[in-house]
């Protein structure tokens, strides 16, 4: 197949939020930064202005994480559609993902998990790559994975599965070479001979990145620096492409301040450079002789269903390891496939705990735990937006916790995690209801802005909420209705106090009420409250156009 022909960006960094005002303020010498696609595809909120005002200064590149390309499940026609228009916005000069599948029967482990090296696998995700870059309309670039376990049914080399898919798809390649030396130790293989086998004019891009070594295998972290056996790797492929590739640091853990990133990215010009420094390439004793034949080569539909079921149940026999997965020394097929079992219960634990600061309180970290790992295991994710896993745990903790008011906390918490995705709407102003008689007035139809939610709790959740974040461990409050405005007013989240009916006027606007039926719906009929009432609705409207609760109306 003909190859693609990608533009030379130079030396890029993996955008990270915590870098923003740093970049804002300054606009460091970066070539380019690459983006997490998924974070971005269903953001209208703070996520979506960052990224503008990264694309007023820099190339943006799109890297996903849920493609999922090797998966059995049909096309995600949703997901791409996202992607697409994604796509559109920013204008990349190449989207990249991965060589992996991250679940099968509409389940999500938001793991990279390996493949088969079969003829089978290969003709088929030569295809799904095909329909893909036939929707997309453009070649996509796919990054050879990292892995920690091997197939016994594999019939080929990953490197030359690589070439192979990249030959027959028409695809672009994502060297990651911090992947290959992860791969390498954990399954022996020669590092040399995989970059030598790697068809580098297809090479779009190059990662770096850290990782952490466990001894018997080594874990993608992308929490440290790029080790120097994996420098001089790098040094090897540059040499061997014979021309410069657009490289990039990774770096999504334990995220130092932006200028150590930008240390470690002057150090791959410098080695993309160098004319001189190490050139003996790491090796690692091969235990080739040790692997077993396999009996059989099992179908790829049969390889998916059994490693996602180990995954998802936790109980690793369920792949059948020993006939699975190539045995290691120190490092036995169900230790291997553990890695994954362990990483997906961790992932999705990180995910939840990070945005229940007030839950913990109430609960204490030990109940919270305890709840939080019976929801994984009760509550396999079904989204490929990982931050969406959230959204099922309030009924969970309904069911499962100790009362109401936790359950209140959870949905409050739930809710504002939610809300930074939210697309903020123009706020209503004096100047809109200039001109307009009473009369009209009261027939008047006004909306909520699209980022706001209405919350009637039957505790004060949000005096607890506030408490929790000013640092105060609050006692556990008695029942007492509460009501709130949640919204987000220039991607900031604002919570409202509102009386109960100043509530019901609101909850009668954004249900679509004129103005003068929302207030009747709230007036005692012949009561001498009315002329009280009235008043604070005066005061509620004010302090409603002061907070932005209201959408711009024609």
């Amino acid at each position: 197949m003909e190859n693609p022909v990608f533009p030379k960006l130079g030396f890029g960094l993996g955008f990270r939020p915590a870098h923003f005002s740093y970049i804002e303020e300054h606009a460091p010498p970066i070539d380019w930064f690459e983006i997490i696609s998924e974070n971005y595809m269903e953001s209208e909120g703070r996520a979506r202005t960052m990224l503008e005002s990264i694309m007023e200064r820099y190339p943006v590149v799109m890297h996903g994480v849920s493609l999922s390309i090797g998966t059995l499940d049909p096309i995600n026609s949703d997901y791409l559609k996202s992607l697409k228009k994604l796509i559109g916005f920013v204008q990349p000069p190449w989207i990249s993902d991965h060589l992996c599948w991250t679940g099968i029967a509409h389940k999500n482990t938001h793991d990279l998990l390996p493949v088969p090296y079969t003829e089978e696998a290969l003709k088929h995700i030569v295809s799904r790559i095909r329909q893909v870059q036939e929707i997309l309309e453009r070649p996509i670039v796919l990054e050879n994975p990292s892995t920690y376990l091997e197939f016994t049914c594999s019939a080929m080399t990953e490197w030359d599965f690589i070439a192979a898919m990249a030959d027959e798809s028409g695809c672009g390649l994502l060297l990651d070479v911090n992947n290959i030396y992860v791969s390498c130790y954990n399954h022996r293989w020669d590092p040399k001979t995989y970059i030598d086998a790697m068809p580098l004019d297809r090479v779009a891009q190059i990662h770096l990145a850290g990782h952490t070594n466990k001894g018997t295998h080594i874990v993608d972290t992308h929490d440290d620096h790029v080790i120097d056996e994996v420098w001089t790797m790098y040094r090897y492929v540059i040499e061997r492409a014979g021309r410069p590739v657009s490289t990039m640091i990774e770096w999504d853990d334990n995220i130092p301040d932006f200028p150590i990133v930008m240390e470690e990215l002057e150090k791959a010009r410098k080695w993309a450079s160098a004319k001189e420094g190490p050139t003996e390439m790491p090796s690692f004793k091969s235990f080739r002789d040790n692997i077993r034949p396999s009996e059989h080569v099992t179908p790829l539909a049969e390889e998916m269903e059994d490693m996602q079921g180990a995954i998802l149940s936790g109980q690793g026999e369920a792949m059948k390891p020993d006939l699975r997965i190539v045995p290691k020394p120190d490092f036995a097929p169900e230790e291997q496939i553990g890695v994954y079992i362990t990483g997906y219960r961790l992932r999705l634990f990180d995910i939840v705990h990070q945005d229940y600061p007030a839950l913990r309180e109430r609960l204490g970290e030990k109940e919270f735990a305890r709840l939080l790992d019976a929801y994984i295991e009760a509550t396999p994710s079904t989204s490929y937006n990982a931050a969406r896993y959230c959204e099922r745990f309030p009924a969970f903790i309904k069911e499962h916790g100790p009362d109401p008011f936790a359950h209140e906390l959870a949905v409050l918490e739930t809710e504002i995690s939610r809300m930074f995705d939210a697309p903020e709407s123009p706020v209503l102003s004096l100047e809109d209801l200039a001109g307009l008689t009473p009369e009209s007035f009261m027939d008047l139809t006004l909306k909520a802005r699209k980022a706001l939610k209405l919350f009637a709790f039957s505790y004060p959740v949000n005096a607890y909420f506030q408490a929790v974040m000013d640092e105060h461990h609050p006692a556990e409050p008695q029942a007492a209705p509460s009501y709130l405005a949640l919204y987000r007013h220039e991607d900031e989240i604002w919570r409202l106090d509102l009386e109960e009916r100043e509530f019901m006027v609101l909850s009668g606007l954004f249900a679509g009420l004129p103005v003068g039926e929302a207030l009747a719906a709230v007036l005692p009929e012949n009561s001498e409250e009315n002329e009280e009432i009235l008043l604070n609705v005066q005061n509620w409207f004010s302090r409603w156009m002061g907070n932005g609760l209201l959408a711009k109306v024609a």
